[in-house]
């Protein structure tokens, strides 16, 4: 490193390595030289640029953090908002200002919860709180008024792109039975291409599409464009084959995890589930509704009866038109007593009673077709035979 050196003789200043023999300025030989000995920090030393580095490092991080902390409340809210623009997205709500957003969530969102993979309702759970990664550990639904004031569910779901993760929110009626309207998003699809899946073109074409297939199980799924063949087929972008599968495995997937979750499932058109109808509560609750399982019927107070078509309360007999419990018009034959709807029938009128009053000629008695059997109408003996009256 080199050195400082001032000469007496011509006051000059300069730098050698070592001791020269005489001034290189003047020429004043070597008792005219002397060192100058540095004062303060050396700014050419390593530990001085590694200091400096390190205090920089350290200021610079705690102003990003200051920053952070300081602005954190106001990300947290657009992300809040953000989330709450797709729910109702979801919901055929769009273009909404963002300051209206809060307002129209809270109008339209009528009650939140978060099921466990087995179908348990987690206590003090808000679906909204639940972030994308953890659905399939967690399960929020959102029970929810569409645009047109519909009841609807609007399930969270997540799967996996060309590029990165996707995720989406598909609102379906309470049964599962058909799409009411979706939104999609995702980290880094291809401009122009695969990204198009959170626009609404892609988006409006799952309205009103059914979900389930007639085995009971989801079928809603994107296939390739124009390879559509069925309801529940949506056509996927073109380009964007991978996308397009990413979002039907998506939906085929993440819909079925809900459907058990929530105890539905049942064939396309039909009303119950095959197991029993063990929640007919949550599916059979329309008077001309029928269980998926033949053998069992829906009764008007939303359970299942028996194989019999017996229902638990007797004031709500069963909807099917075989059921022996269904309400007056539809009793064949009317004559018969149907036991275990003594109520309904009440509550019906009852069925009208076969006329037994005695004819009073011959002639009446053959015309109506009732033959007193005292023997009274008609001819002597008579014992109720049409062939009697003549």
């Amino acid at each position: 490193m080199a050195k400082k050196f001032i000469c007496s003789q011509c006051g000059q200043t300069f730098e050698a390595a070592s001791m020269p023999d005489k001034c290189p300025i003047c020429g004043a030989d070597t008792s005219h030289l002397k060192e100058v000995k540095s004062k303060g920090i050396n700014t050419n030393s390593n530990v001085y640029t590694i200091c400096y580095a390190a205090v920089m490092v350290v200021i610079v991080a705690f102003l990003l953090a200051f920053v952070s902390s300081a602005l954190k409340p106001a990300q947290d809210a657009n992300v809040a908002i953000d989330k709450r623009t797709q729910i109702l997205a979801s919901l055929n709500v769009r273009g909404i200002a963002k300051s209206d957003v809060e307002a129209k969530y809270n109008e339209l969102i009528q009650e939140t919860f978060v099921l466990t993979p087995d179908g348990q309702k987690i206590d003090g759970a808000d679906a909204f709180d639940v972030d994308t990664k953890e659905i399939g550990e967690k399960y929020p639904v959102y029970m929810a008024k569409t645009a047109d004031g519909e009841d609807a569910y609007v399930l969270p779901l997540k799967g996996r792109g060309l590029w990165g993760g996707i995720w989406g929110y598909v609102a379906v009626t309470p049964d599962c039975q058909k799409v009411l309207g979706a939104f999609f998003n995702h980290e880094s699809e291809t401009a122009g291409l695969g990204a198009l899946i959170k626009d609404e073109p892609f988006q409006s074409q799952f309205i009103g599409r059914p979900v389930m297939g007639q085995d009971g199980k989801v079928a809603l799924t994107v296939v390739k464009q124009g390879e559509s063949k069925a309801e529940t087929e949506v056509d996927g972008v073109t380009g964007a084959t991978l996308t397009s599968k990413g979002v039907g495995e998506m939906l085929l997937s993440g819909i079925q995890q809900y459907v058990d979750a929530l105890g539905g499932g049942k064939p396309a058109g039909g009303c119950g589930r095959q197991e029993g109808c063990k929640h007919a509560e949550k599916c059979c609750n329309k008077a001309d509704c029928t269980c998926a399982q033949k053998k069992l019927c829906a009764c008007k107070d939303g359970s299942c009866g028996n194989e019999a078509c017996n229902c638990a309360d007797e004031a709500q007999c069963c909807a099917r038109e075989e059921c022996p419990c269904t309400c007056c018009e539809k009793m064949t034959p009317c004559e018969k007593k149907h036991e275990g709807c003594a109520k309904a029938q009440q509550e019906c009128g009852g069925c009208p009673e076969k006329d037994s009053s005695p004819c009073k000629s011959g002639n009446e008695c053959c015309k109506s077709g009732q033959c007193d059997k005292s023997g009274s109408c008609g001819k002597p003996s008579c014992d109720g035979d049409k062939a009697c009256c003549k």
